[in-house]
């Protein structure tokens, strides 16, 4: 995988949870109220899936992609 698909997928998963982890702390501080969503337990169980899978998915990147593998010199 190239640098620049590698970090823009990157980017995409911290970005997915940075903003679960925004939209939970303002549902926990109150200052966001969602009317159409009376189960906020709810609310917040799907935001924390929806972070569970972005750092599975980090983590499956970094585990197969991080890292250039090492070209095997033939001598």
């Amino acid at each position: 995988m190239n640098d620049n698909l590698f970090r823009t997928i990157l980017k995409r998963y911290e970005a997915d949870i940075e903003d679960a982890n925004f939209k939970i702390n303002c549902i926990n501080d109150h200052t966001l109220v969602i009317p159409e969503h009376v189960d906020i337990t709810s609310e917040v169980d799907k935001l924390l899936l929806k972070i569970s899978e972005a750092e599975g998915k980090l983590a499956a990147l970094r585990k197969y992609y991080g890292q250039k593998k090492e070209e095997k010199n033939i001598l």
